[in-house]
């Protein structure tokens, strides 16, 4: 399953760069990232000289599903209510269970990064940006991309900076 994938991925990078400053926004190398796609693939342990490395395949790999972590679905309505908590909880109720669970775990994962951020100087904005992007995608391509990238963000951000618990 995807969702398992992305949970090896993460799991490796809570364990060996919770204190790595610039995570998400140093690219790693395109060797490594094979290397870790190989070692996920056959699940054997990762071995790379670079966490980054690690960290970009995860984004390329939540990137690649065919169907977003947020279903298409589901897309609009996150975005007409990015602002509000308790409605944002309610819509993700409403999303598959594979789908939620993962979403959820991606920001389980992103929320402990950030209590280290003192060591990291993560910010809870950045990393909504980024997972933004990522977790929230439109069907086709928007022409008002600017104005819906705030909105994806704000949907992920409510969820790092809001207790979440089903």
């Amino acid at each position: 399953s995807s969702g398992i994938n992305a949970e090896y991925g993460m799991d490796y990078l809570l364990h060996y760069a919770l204190e790595e400053e610039d995570l998400f926004l140093t690219g790693g190398s395109n060797m490594d990232i094979g290397a870790v796609r190989d070692a996920i693939d056959t699940n054997e342990p990762i071995r790379v000289s670079s966490v980054h490395s690690v960290a970009e395949a995860l984004i390329l790999f939540l990137n690649s599903f065919s169907e977003p972590v947020i279903p298409y679905e589901h897309y609009p309505i996150c975005l007409e209510h990015c602002t509000h908590f308790t409605n944002s909880r309610r819509i993700l109720k409403s999303i598959n269970v594979a789908h939620r669970n993962v979403f959820k775990y991606v920001c389980a994962f992103l929320r402990e990064l950030l209590e280290h951020s003192e060591v990291n100087k993560s910010d809870a904005k950045t990393l909504s940006q980024i997972f933004g992007e990522v977790l929230l995608k439109p069907y086709l391509p928007e022409i008002a991309a600017k104005s819906t990238f705030k909105k994806r963000s704000l949907f992920v951000y409510q969820f790092l900076v809001n207790d979440y618990d089903e």
